[in-house]
């Protein structure tokens, strides 16, 4: 995408108030380097704070641009229109009217081009906006992934548990998805057209990669390895600071939650970049295993393992013991069913366990 098409997509999604925190800096950045831009930002926001834009102002305005007059004409029709559409009920409009159009005119045909347009806008925003934030919504159950390829041949894989939404008019021009959970992205190289993954506390950015993203609602940790490629990951505590990440390394964030549970003397970094280490005893990545049906787990607190194997088995897994949440764990599940697996943790740590109407009750 453009920089001047990110700039009107972006302004978009401030005036629908559907802008994130990264979005919102990234537009503050793109129009900084943009003066003329700028002004029609400005512009926008001032017509879009105004109540009455009436059709009748609105079809005059599509004649005028329809007709291909020179900007200096149009300014003049901008800035002598408006006083005859409001009504003379309300006395404080025309003032407004006039004084934003006296600027439009003072800014030059490019800000009273753009003014127009969005004038038009004003008239069509319900309806384009309810089109462009309509949804798409994949869901992997617990107990099962999926596998998707979109528009753009993008392949994805949702691990169980997971839910993505993207936009129904995904495109070249709109490649933006929406992740709660985890999923493996295979994403075409595109230099001009970036390819977007929002998390609730991250954003991740790239141009042609291969990585994967772990976002579980809940958790208290997000993270994005990289394969193949190069990404760019926002943070929205930070939405200024940009981690540039390189193949082969790994990103923790630690959210307020995961950040607020620490000791103050020994405070959690907001996030950390490793390099990935393959598991040793089958040399494959610990954190896209799962893609080929694997659980690798490796010093693992065997509370957080329960909630992978949640997501695995679809079984709600209830431990008894404080002692037996706190050990650490490592090992690999392959095809094993629940009992199975259970029982492979059985000769790494003590502990007893009973299936119970869809449970499993673990204790000592």
């Amino acid at each position: 995408m453009k920089d001047t098409d990110r700039i009107y997509f972006l302004m978009g999604k401030e005036l629908s108030h559907t802008i994130t925190p990264a979005e919102a800096e990234e537009l503050k950045e793109l129009l900084a380097a943009d003066p003329e831009l700028w002004y029609a930002y400005e512009l926008i926001q001032a017509v879009n704070s105004l109540d009455d834009v009436t059709q009748e102002y609105v079809q005059e305005i599509r004649s005028l641009l329809d007709s291909k007059l020179e900007p200096e004409k149009l300014n003049t029709l901008l800035l002598i229109r408006p006083e005859a559409t409001v009504p003379e009920t309300s006395p404080a409009a025309p003032s407004k009217f006039r004084t934003l159009f006296r600027v439009a005119a003072a800014l030059g045909g490019i800000a009273v081009m753009t003014l127009a347009s969005i004038a038009l806008f004003r008239q069509t925003a319900r309806q384009k906006t309810t089109t462009d934030l309509a949804m798409s919504e994949i869901i992997a159950p617990k107990g099962s992934k999926t596998h998707i390829v979109l528009a753009d041949g993008t392949a994805i894989w949702l691990n169980a548990g997971s839910k993505l939404k993207y936009p129904k008019n995904f495109s070249l021009e709109n490649r933006e998805v929406y992740l709660a959970g985890e999923a493996y992205f295979k994403v075409p190289h595109d230099d001009e057209h970036s390819f977007i993954v929002h998390t609730p506390d991250a954003t991740i950015k790239d141009l042609g990669t291969t990585f994967n993203v772990k976002a579980y609602t809940g958790s208290r940790i997000t993270e994005a390895t990289l394969i193949e490629g190069a990404i760019e990951v926002s943070l929205e505590q930070e939405p200024a600071r940009k981690i540039r990440m390189s193949p082969g390394e790994k990103l923790v964030l630690h959210n307020k939650q995961a950040q607020a549970q620490q000791q103050p003397e020994q405070p959690a970094p907001v996030f950390e970049v490793s390099k990935i280490v393959p598991y040793a005893k089958t040399n494959d990545i610990v954190e896209t295993a799962w893609v080929e049906n694997k659980l690798i787990f490796r010093n693992e607190r065997f509370e957080d393992l329960a909630l992978m194997m949640e997501r695995r088995y679809n079984i709600a897994i209830v431990i008894k013991d404080e002692v037996i949440r706190n050990y650490q764990v490592t090992g690999i599940f392959k095809d094993e069913d629940i009992t199975d697996a259970l029982k492979l943790l059985q000769v790494i740590v003590p502990f007893k366990f009973k299936l119970n109407n869809g449970q499993v009750i673990i204790n000592k």
